[in-house]
């Protein structure tokens, strides 16, 4: 019998969005210990260049590395659009995961055809998250929409469905005329406003891939063999921490446990070498390690 034992799995978004993967692990596999970072002082990176979003990605990750994590969860979808191969080469060592390898698995056991995407502006432009649509479901035809006025209302706390509704009407509306099937939700920001979402498309299925990831990695258990622990969760930010924790307040206060659904092989990402309630801490992010 294998000894059992407890990872370290670090996370990482822009900001309070991230949370949502953190909730869907902890849902998943709450006896694991987990190293949240919102890098809430570059917050959004959906506008910014792939440049920009890859120096951020590497200094959040830098955060994490330093607190000994096992495993990389980037749980930013503009960072998995054009990091990644960045972040592998820098850390060839530590096993990596993104939503994008949950998306495509995600839908393919729907029968819906069109398949819309909603995501940040940079995610949509980068296509990669549109290519792992297409590649999984080429029988279905699919539309992205960027939507870059949601997440800097979320990360200011806005609660006011009045004032997302006339963005949420003109990034939804096309998608319910167009008769969206599958709306899955590109950016871990947008499960925070979902009931406002599912409101204007009431007969579109929503995916949130964060699920199906973490339900993935807690079935995997030859690779990641369950631990008597009663886990744990750090809350890191290079802003104010106290932010991440009302969010993480809310969104952990809603964690419930979901039916097991199956689906596609999900694979970690890592360089070829050639040889439930938990408990918060917050730390301090070290200064001087973000651009």
């Amino acid at each position: 019998m294998k000894e059992a034992w407890a990872l370290r799995i670090g996370m990482y978004d822009s900001g309070v969005g991230g949370l949502t993967v953190l909730a869907a692990f902890v849902r998943h596999m709450p006896e694991h210990d987990y190293v949240y970072f919102g890098d809430t002082l570059h917050a959004p990176y959906g506008d910014r260049t792939a440049e920009e979003v890859r120096a951020l990605s590497l200094a959040a990750v830098k955060q994490l590395v330093a607190r000994d994590i096992d495993l990389l969860v980037v749980a930013c979808n503009t960072s998995a659009s054009v990091a990644v191969d960045t972040l592998v080469d820098h850390y060839p060592d530590l096993p990596v995961l993104t939503l994008l390898d949950a998306v495509g698995p995600a839908v393919q056991h729907f029968p819906g055809r069109k398949i819309a995407l909603l995501a940040t502006r940079r995610t949509v432009e980068a296509g990669v998250f549109e290519a792992r649509l297409r590649s999984a479901r080429p029988d279905a035809a699919v539309r992205s929409v960027a939507a870059p006025a949601l997440v800097p209302l979320i990360e200011r706390g806005v609660k006011d469905p009045a004032v997302y509704g006339p963005f949420l009407d003109s990034y939804l509306k096309p998608l319910a005329t167009w008769g969206a099937e599958v709306l899955v939700l590109g950016c871990t920001h947008y499960p925070l406003i979902a009931n406002q979402i599912q409101s204007r498309v009431p007969h579109t299925l929503l995916i949130d891939p964060a699920n199906h990831l973490a339900r993935h990695v807690a079935e995997k258990q030859d690779a990641f063999p369950a631990s008597s622990s009663s886990g744990s969760v750090t809350l890191l930010a290079s802003g104010d921490a106290t932010v991440l924790d009302a969010f993480w307040k809310s969104v952990s206060s809603q964690i419930q446990t979901e039916a097991s659904e199956e689906y596609g092989h999900i694979g970690l990402r890592r360089k070829p070498t050639t040889s439930g309630a938990k408990a918060v801490t917050h730390g301090s992010a070290t200064p001087g390690m973000h651009p």
